[in-house]
């Protein structure tokens, strides 16, 4: 449940496109807004901010060494294997990958 507040709460707040003006052209470019304060973010959160869907986000970050599987106890009503992000990991993702339109 706190997982799914969280997600609600950055998705607010989340994407921006902003239009800049560069060398006569305007280009549009996304912006993701955090929490200056999180400093780690579930693939839950990282898929609604950026737009990627959780797959591809897998695959992805798999390809490129991006994210941490964390192991937590099932007893906890944890899920076993989650992916977690740092916010060096989200700044790339959002660079180098585009939307998913499906």
């Amino acid at each position: 449940m706190q997982e799914e507040l969280a997600s609600r709460n950055l998705a607010k707040a989340s994407h921006q496109v902003n239009d800049y003006e560069i060398g006569g052209e305007i280009e549009r470019i996304a912006v993701v807004k955090v929490k200056s304060s999180q400093k780690i973010f579930t693939e839950a959160e990282v898929a609604s901010l950026t737009g990627i869907c959780v797959e591809h986000l897998h695959n992805f970050a798999r390809s490129r060494h991006l994210g941490f599987i964390a192991r937590a106890a099932e007893a906890a009503g944890a899920r076993a294997d989650q992916w977690l992000f740092t916010l060096s990991d989200l700044m790339v993702l959002v660079t180098l990958f585009p939307r998913c339109t499906h």
